[in-house]
């Protein structure tokens, strides 16, 4: 029998985990921001693999710091959110019987809205 993938409660419990860091949003940005100077984006991007033993997937975490006057990257902000979020791994719920495990740092950059973002992508495993 096909077992449901609980997506919703992963992101409530990621977002519960990530906002004690930032103001944290799921699956996408929003269009305007309240004025804030840092926020995180979750997201569990394409397909959730079924083993049959377990599922894999993929977890995504953007990091988003208000930039300096003119535009210029805060990179000292940027890597203290960063290293705050990483900190966290593994991410383990009992509960939901899931890990997320084997963070990466990618690349990100302006957003052309006043911020500069970093992405964090993670395996995400569900027995």
């Amino acid at each position: 029998m096909a077992q449901a993938f609980p997506r919703s409660k992963v992101l409530r419990y990621l977002d519960s985990r990530l906002s004690g860091i930032s103001k944290v949003y799921t699956s996408n940005r929003p269009t305007a921001t309240e004025p804030a100077e840092n926020f995180i984006v979750i997201d569990l991007p394409g397909t959730m693999l079924d083993t049959g033993a377990y599922f894999d997937s993929a977890l995504r975490i953007d990091l988003f710091q208000k930039d300096r006057q003119g535009g210029l990257e805060a990179t000292d902000k940027l890597e203290t959110l960063m290293q705050s979020v990483m900190g966290l791994f593994p991410i383990v719920n009992k509960d939901l019987r899931f890990r997320a495990i084997s963070p990466r740092l990618v690349a990100g950059g302006s957003d052309d809205k006043g911020f500069h973002y970093l992405m964090i992508y993670a395996t995400i495993i569900i027995d």
